[in-house]
C-alpha cells in the first residue's frame, strides 16, 4: 500500500481527504510544512506522494518542494496541490513551481485516488529518466534491452553504430543487427543475448572494432534482468573501452614470447608454435622443414670486437632470418647464438636447402665494408618431416644432427640430415 503525506491547515480538507484516501492508501497527516518534513523517513523514501493545501503552499512561496528535493536529492516523490475551490488560471502557478497536479476538494474520491495513482506511476518514469540522465555522466556505456533483444535505452552512442546522420536518431526499439556496422560483432552480441535470455547466465566478453583506421577494444559485461515472477525479461549491460589495457596486455604478451635483441620469437614460443603447426600438418599430410642455425665462432667475435658488436651481429642475423621467412613460417632465437626456422607446408626438400643458402649468403654480404667483414657466418642443419621425424622432438634431433655434421666439417655450410650420421 502506497503512503501519502497530507499537509493541510483546514480541518475540512483533512477530514475529506482522510475519508477519500484511507481505503487505498496509508496516510500521514500534518498541519504545517515543517511538521510535514519531520514526517519523512530521513531521505523521503517512506512517502510515495505529498498532498499540500494550495493556500498554505502559496503563503510559504512554494518553499516545501525545493526544500524537500534538497533534502532528498534522489527522490522523485510527486507533489500535488489541493484547492478548496475549482482551479483558476492563477492557480496553475503551482505547476510552474514543481507540483505535478492540482486537485479540487470537490472531486469525487474515485477520481482523487486515480489522479494520485497516475502521479505515483509518473514518478516512477521520472525516476527512470533521472537515473538515465545520471548514468550518462559515466565514462562507460550502460544499456538495457528487452526480452526481444531490442534496446530500451543506452547512456551513450558509441562511434561504431550507424545513426544515419540523423540528429534525432534514437537507439530505442532497435537491435544490434539494426545499428551495428560490423555484422560479425552484431551477430556475436545477438548470440550472447539469446544465451542470457535462455539460461539466465550472465556473460563477459571483449570485441575488437576497426573503423577509419582506428582499432578499439570494448569489454561487454551483460547480466539478466528478472520480472516479479523470476523470469528473465531483459538484459542490463555495461560497455567499457579497454583499448589501452588490451594493447598493453598484447604488448606484454608479445614481450613474453619475443627475444628483445632480434625481435624473433624466444625459444619456448618458437618451439611451441612449431610443435602445434607440425601436429596440424600431419593431419593434412603436408611436408615441413626445420632449420637449426648457429653463428660460427661467435665467442671469438665477442672477445675480439666486444659485446656491443656481438649484439649488432646477432640483431642483423635475426633481421635477415625474419625478412626471408614466409608468413606461415616460425623463426626464433633459441640460444645465445642459436636460431631456428620452421618451414610450414613446403613443396620439396630443396626449399629448406635454398632458404639455408640464401640466409648464409645474405649474412656474409651484410657485413661487407665494416669491421665484422669475414667474421660472421652461419652453420645450418636441416631436416624434413615426415622423412626425418614425424613429431617435433624427432625433427629437432635430426636437424641438430645435421648441424653437428656441418660444424664437424669446417662450418659455414648448409647440410640436410642423412640417416647414418647419428652419433
Amino acid at each position: 500500500m502506497n503512503t501519502i503525506l497530507l499537509i493541510a491547515e483546514s480541518p475540512s480538507i483533512l477530514e475529506y481527504f482522510t475519508e477519500a484516501l484511507s481505503p487505498c492508501f496509508s496516510l500521514r497527516c500534518a498541519c504545517t510544512e515543517e511538521e510535514g518534513l519531520r514526517a519523512f523517513d530521513g531521505d523521503g523514501r517512506g512517502v510515495d506522494a505529498v498532498l499540500i493545501e494550495l493556500a498554505l503552499a502559496r503563503r510559504n512561496r512554494f518553499a516545501f518542494e525545493p526544500g524537500f528535493r534538497k533534502r532528498a536529492s534522489f527522490s522523485a516523490t510527486p507533489m500535488i496541490a489541493i484547492s478548496t475551490a475549482l482551479p483558476t488560471q492563477e492557480d496553475m502557478d503551482c505547476i510552474e513551481n514543481g507540483f505535478y497536479d492540482l486537485i479540487p476538494v470537490q472531486a469525487p474520491p474515485e477520481l482523487i485516488r486515480k489522479r494520485i495513482d497516475n502521479a505515483i506511476s509518473a514518478s516512477d518514469s521520472l525516476s527512470f529518466s533521472q537515473l538515465e540522465k545520471m548514468l550518462k555522466q559515466l565514462p562507460a556505456c550502460v544499456f538495457l534491452k528487452d526480452k526481444d533483444c531490442r534496446y530500451v535505452f543506452s547512456t551513450q552512442y558509441w562511434r561504431h553504430i550507424n545513426t544515419g546522420g540523423d540528429p534525432n536518431w534514437t537507439i530505442r526499439g532497435k537491435t544490434d543487427l539494426d545499428i551495428r556496422r560490423d555484422r560479425v560483432n552484431a551477430l556475436k552480441a545477438l548470440a550472447a543475448d539469446q544465451h542470457i535470455l535462455e539460461t539466465g547466465e550472465g556473460t563477459d566478453y571483449v570485441i575488437e572494432e576497426n573503423e577509419d583506421g582506428i582499432r578499439e577494444y570494448l569489454q561487454l559485461i551483460k547480466r539478466p534482468v528478472y520480472d516479479d515472477e523470476g523470469n528473465v525479461n531483459g538484459i542490463i549491460a555495461l560497455i567499457n573501452n579497454i583499448t589501452d589495457y588490451q594493447l598493453l596486455k598484447m604488448e606484454l604478451e608479445k614481450r613474453a614470447k619475443t627475444d628483445a635483441l632480434t625481435g624473433l620469437l624466444n625459444k619456448q614460443a618458437a618451439q611451441d608454435l612449431a610443435h602445434m603447426l607440425l601436429s596440424s600438418s600431419k593431419n593434412r599430410e603436408e611436408r615441413c622443414a626445420l632449420l637449426m642455425i648457429d653463428v660460427d665462432l661467435f665467442k671469438q667475435v665477442n672477445d675480439r670486437f666486444g659485446h656491443a658488436e656481438g649484439d649488432r651481429a646477432l640483431a642483423e642475423v635475426g633481421r635477415i632470418i625474419s625478412n626471408n621467412c614466409r608468413g606461415m613460417d616460425v623463426a626464433g632465437r633459441i640460444g645465445g647464438d642459436e636460431f631456428m626456422v620452421f618451414m610450414h607446408g613446403i613443396d620439396a626438400t630443396e626449399n629448406a636447402l635454398q632458404l639455408g643458402a640464401r640466409l648464409s649468403a645474405q649474412v656474409e654480404h651484410a657485413f661487407r665494408g665494416d669491421r665484422l667483414e669475414g667474421q660472421v657466418s652461419l652453420s645450418i642443419g636441416a631436416a624434413v618431416s615426415p622423412d626425418h621425424g614425424s613429431d617435433f622432438d624427432a625433427l629437432f634431433k635430426s636437424a641438430d644432427t645435421a648441424l653437428y655434421e656441418v660444424k664437424k666439417n669446417g662450418r659455414n655450410a648448409v647440410r640436410m640430415y642423412a640417416q647414418g650420421n647419428e652419433a
